[in-house]
């Protein structure tokens, strides 16, 4: 797929791994051509996303029911008619992906959700929050506020299934969409750190389930051990599934 057909306005899902980690970063098509493309300046908290050099950055977007990706790009921070973007430069045309192949397994581990609040908005977050700028706040004030944003919230819950890009949770506390939180995923390579974004919420029915609420969520940030562990619970699911079925 050529670049330049992405009509403007869309989604465009940037792929970050770095390091140990895995990032899932989304941002709004503000420019292309057959080479390049510009996004609306990714930020968080006020901060603009820093891309590093030894960065592998990957860009997904979705077509009707294809998934197109271009891996292995380029990337940098620039301005388009005096707003900042992200550009994104690519080698090649792409090739088409498969999501399925992020496979989901089922985990059912309990575990402990964790957040940080903002003491002004109640918005939870995976890392501390930012003190608000032109607040007029004192110093006291401020040191009070970081005070409050620091504290660590935890939550018991269960990690219900995961793939390598999101993660089905119950829980108890009631969070929004759009919340952010962290936690650990069990694994044979030891607990594994990932922060996630809440994109689904559901009631549970207490009849049939310990927990009051089902949350779908969005990996933002993983470890990337986590693509190969689910890998291999799949293979040992698939394997014991021909082992039975051979019976």
């Amino acid at each position: 797929m050529l670049l330049e057909k992405i009509p403007l306005g869309k989604t465009l899902e940037i792929i970050v791994e770095r390091e140990d980690y895995r990032y899932r970063l989304v941002s709004k098509v503000e420019d292309t051509n057959d080479r390049r493309v510009c996004v609306t300046a990714i930020a968080s908290n006020g901060r603009f996303f820093h891309f590093e050099p030894q960065d592998r950055i990957t860009l997904i977007y979705r077509s009707s029911e294809v998934m197109w990706m271009w891996d292995h790009v380029e990337s940098g921070l620039a301005k388009l008619d005096g707003y900042p973007v992200h550009y994104f430069q690519i080698k090649d045309k792409g090739r088409t992906f498969n999501r399925r192949n992020a496979y989901r397994v089922n985990l059912f581990e309990e575990v402990l959700f964790g957040y940080y609040l903002d003491p002004d908005t109640g918005l939870c977050y995976s890392d501390v929050p930012l003190v608000p700028e032109h607040t007029g706040m004192t110093n006291e004030e401020v040191d009070n506020w970081l005070f409050e944003a620091s504290k660590k919230h935890k939550v018991k819950g269960m990690i219900k299934d995961v793939s390598e890009t999101g993660v089905g949770i119950y829980c108890d506390a009631e969070f929004g969409i759009n919340d952010s939180i962290f936690f650990d995923i069990p694994s044979a390579y030891g607990n594994l750190s990932v922060q996630a974004l809440i994109v689904r919420k559901n009631k549970v029915d207490s009849r049939s389930n310990r927990y009051d609420f089902y949350y779908g969520c969005v990996l933002t940030q993983s470890d990337r051990r986590l693509t190969r562990y689910i890998f291999e619970m799949q293979r040992e699911f698939l394997k014991k599934q021909k082992a039975s079925e051979g019976r």
